[in-house]
């Protein structure tokens, strides 16, 4: 009996010995736009696996795609889904929650260089290029136009697009103008645009501090969240290790660019550039009360509606992150 005793503590001491089965987690994003950026150096530089994650990404062709696809249970985590749909579906009482801003609205206005228009005042009744009905993007331009300029929804058109297609409608003439990410005018050498304002000078007209408004959000299932707690504040310090990697090696970040979409390298140069002002991972109490104030302005123009419940901004697993390195 003393012999299988020993034995059986043997068995015991060996089977706690193995590493434990590291966690799953499949990670969606958007394959273009500001997404396409961080969600391919995430990826290259296996933020995620160094974290002991077993990670799956999955990327999608639409700017809404990952939000649905976290409410049909196919992701756990998506890095920069549209502010805009994941407020939508946190009012709704879907079961996700808002664990990080990851992204912020760093975009402009812009005409043809030679447009007769000269301020944005001279938009109304105008066509508009923005981001497809749906996104932050939309959403922010619509509240930009209603709110600081006296606009109603009917008195601009609205034409949706990605911004390669938006910036070719306005080369085309076929819209007056556009919101544009300042990436994709950097990508845009040989186009003769001119600015007539940004998003960030806008919106602080709008809320009266400097900030940008946050354009993408890092969204998280809460079943997966509450089975996996540990795993989730390993999926926040991956995606910071990844910001600060971004921050200080921006030819990495364009390596990455250029595997991924099959970008020209000076394009991947100009985007990668552009990483400390386009991305940001944080849950601090300041991201949190920014983003409840963008839910009411996204509310006052039609483009949510409900209420923002405060157990849809989770800043636990952000919280919990900061004592992994």
């Amino acid at each position: 009996m003393k012999r299988l005793a020993l034995l059986a503590a043997a068995v015991a001491i060996g089977l706690s010995s193995l590493p434990a089965e590291a966690a799953k987690v499949r990670i969606g994003y958007w394959s273009s736009g500001v997404s396409l950026g961080f969600g391919s150096f995430l990826e290259a530089g296996k933020f995620m696996e160094k974290q002991g994650l077993e990670a799956e990404f999955v990327k999608f062709p639409d700017v809404n795609a990952p939000t649905k696809a976290m409410a049909a249970s196919a992701i756990d985590f998506a890095i920069g889904a549209s502010a805009g749909s994941a407020f939508s579906v946190a009012a709704d009482g879907l079961p996700m929650s808002i664990v990080l801003a990851t992204q912020v609205a760093d975009l402009d206005f812009v005409v043809m260089a030679d447009s007769p228009i000269t301020k944005m005042e001279e938009l109304k009744g105008k066509k508009i290029g923005m981001s497809p009905s749906g996104s932050a993007t939309a959403a922010i331009s619509s509240a930009i136009l209603i709110k600081n300029y006296g606009m109603t929804a009917s008195d601009f058109e609205a034409v949706p697009g990605a911004d390669p297609r938006l910036a070719q409608f306005l080369v085309q003439k076929n819209i007056d103008a556009a919101a544009l990410r300042t990436v994709t005018i950097a990508l845009l050498p040989d186009v003769k645009l001119r600015k007539l304002s940004t998003f960030r000078a806008e919106w602080a007209k709008i809320t009266g501090k400097p900030a940008a408004p946050v354009l993408g959000v890092g969204l998280m299932r809460n079943e997966w969240m509450k089975a996996n707690p540990e795993a989730a504040a390993k999926v926040i310090a991956g995606m910071r290790n990844a910001f600060e990697a971004g921050k200080a090696d921006k030819a990495a970040v364009a390596k990455a660019l250029m595997a991924a979409g099959n970008i020209p390298e000076d394009d991947a140069k100009a985007y990668a550039a552009l990483w400390d002002g386009i991305y940001t991972v944080s849950m601090e109490p300041a991201d949190i009360a920014s983003m409840k104030a963008e839910f009411e302005v996204f509310k006052s123009v039609g483009a949510v509606k409900g209420d923002l419940p405060d157990a849809a901004l989770n800043p636990s697993p952000y919280e919990a992150s900061k004592a992994i390195k």
